[in-house]
């Protein structure tokens, strides 16, 4: 029950975080203008990599609580928590020391993309999103807890509260003037009084005291050692979403508004990948399973291409239908100004469509142990994204940016990781490429053409996108029911529309 109840509130949870970007996005564009709108998306992206400074230790923190909770050994439980206390203050430390280096030589740094004003509002931005970083990596040993403990509805409720808090305060910040130094200051607000709220929880609901006396420190060494390729993964992953932008503002003169469009593109991009993630770790019951009965490599490749349609039918109609309608809506949505969002949106996720429907490749690596080569392809694509796009920002700052990082995801999480699945499973790129599209590729072309052919009626911008996503459904779900779908997804078509049925006659009965 904890686990179905933790999976309902992640999804209201980013259900809500979506929600809060459309809603918020175009106020805060508005309100700040779009120069002040690029250095807040910058320093976004510069305060991003400090929280690389967990190092992998979060699954570690959740897997050790958890372990010793089943094992019902309380007093290595304290310790081990007193041991984590001490290395999370540390780095919490070490975030501000690092925190006050980058605002001292931040001009330094950024005095070719960013005017001196702006470099100015960058540094004040900077002190507040460091100490929200500092506060957020100091105490995030409680939150770890709270997840080891599968107390979802405390750690995942109070997420969703300080969403919903930040959407209102925000709102009323900017509708009495305040700019991007309020947005900022309202997210440290929320991030100390959750946090004080994790470890009032963990201390006296819990009742997890930690543990300073003849505490074991070889805790640390075990830990790293886990979470080492947890971390390059963790480094590789943080540095490629944020690469660009900073990149832009380092080698681009005035390249706020540049890193601004980008920045709403790359939302576009974080949430596509969020929805394919999400969907993944709900579609994944029974691989460790699998691994461990000593599962066939052609039975892997069938599980990887039946997860893999139900997450290529999904996201395969999100991408279609943002190539079809995704400038109208950015123009409604943000402004004509952002109308170049739609290319940096359009081309990651692209790269993105095939990365997320082929992850399910890297859970049955993870069951069988065999990830290390992953990890280090992902530090090279790192590499490749950074030399790309040096290159091409010369040529065009904004698509330039964008095709470097797309030509590293191509060759790295898409090439390369081919051959790794190739070599460490043993699957048939051909098999398992003909399988994952085989019957819903004709319906997303199919859906795609109804809604070009819409494009040709000139209606108001709202009623054209609104009429075309519900065409491109009905030919996209009926030509899928005809003749995409497969015995077995049919069957579970019909298996989900019986419950729903069943619960709506059962509440009419009552």
């Amino acid at each position: 029950m904890n686990r179905k109840t933790g999976a309902v509130l992640s999804y209201i949870f980013m259900i809500i975080e979506v929600l809060s970007t459309l809603l918020l996005t175009p106020l805060i564009i508005s309100s700040l203008g779009d120069a002040e709108y690029g250095v807040y998306k910058l320093i976004a992206s510069v305060t991003g990599y400090l929280l690389l400074l967990d190092l992998g230790m979060g699954n570690s923190v959740v897997r050790y609580v958890a372990k010793f909770k089943e094992t019902n050994d309380p007093d290595s439980n304290r310790k081990f928590i007193g041991v984590c206390i001490i290395f999370y203050s540390i780095i919490s430390l070490v975030v501000i020391a690092l925190g006050g280096l980058l605002i001292a030589f931040f001009q330094d740094i950024f005095a070719k993309g960013l005017s001196a004003s702006e470099i100015e509002l960058s540094k004040k931005l900077l002190v507040l999103t460091v100490l929200n970083a500092a506060v957020t990596l100091g105490t995030s040993v409680f939150n770890n807890i709270i997840i080891a403990y599968s107390r979802f509805t405390v750690s995942k409720g109070s997420a969703i509260i300080q969403v919903l808090a930040r959407i209102v305060l925000t709102i009323v910040a900017l509708e009495l003037g305040f700019k991007s130094i309020s947005i900022v200051a309202i997210n440290l607000v929320l991030t100390v009084a959750v946090r004080f709220y994790y470890i009032i929880y963990v201390l006296y609901v819990l009742k997890l005291k930690p543990k300073f006396r003849n505490i074991d420190f070889s805790f640390i060494k075990e830990i790293v050692a886990y979470s080492s390729f947890i971390l390059l993964q963790m480094i590789a992953t943080q540095i490629n979403s944020y690469a660009d932008q900073v990149l832009l503002g380092i080698f681009v003169t005035s390249s706020a508004v540049i890193i601004g469009v980008y920045g709403v593109g790359s939302q576009i991009v974080q949430y596509f990948q969020s929805i394919g993630q999400a969907l993944g770790g709900v579609l994944m019951p029974g691989v460790v399973k699998l691994v461990e009965k000593g599962a066939t490599p052609k039975e892997l490749q069938n599980e990887m291409v039946r997860i893999g349609r139900y997450s290529f039918c999904l996201l395969g109609i999100i991408f279609a239908g943002f190539a079809v309608n995704g400038k109208t809506f950015l123009s409604l949505w943000v402004g004509d100004g952002y109308t170049n969002s739609y290319y940096v949106a359009l081309i990651l996720m692209f790269a993105y469509l095939i990365i997320l429907t082929e992850s399910i490749g890297t859970q049955i690596l993870w069951a069988k142990n065999k990830h290390q080569l992953q990890s280090v392809i992902k530090c090279f694509i790192v590499i490749a994204n950074v030399v790309f796009t040096i290159y091409l920002i010369k040529w065009n700052p904004l698509i330039g940016a964008t095709i470097g990082t797309f030509i590293s995801l191509m060759l790295g999480d898409v090439l390369c990781m081919n051959i790794v699945f190739k070599k460490e499973i043993g699957i048939s790129l051909k098999g398992y490429y003909f399988g994952l599209i085989k019957g819903i590729l004709p319906c997303l072309m199919l859906s795609s053409i109804s809604g070009y052919l819409l494009l040709f009626f000139d209606l108001p911008a709202f009623f054209s996108i609104a009429l075309n996503i519900v065409v491109m459904v009905a030919v996209y779900a009926v030509t899928l029911w005809l003749f995409g779908f497969n015995n077995a997804e049919k069957e579970l078509v019909k298996s989900i529309v019986g419950k729903l049925k069943f619960t709506r006659n059962k509440q009419s009965d009552m």
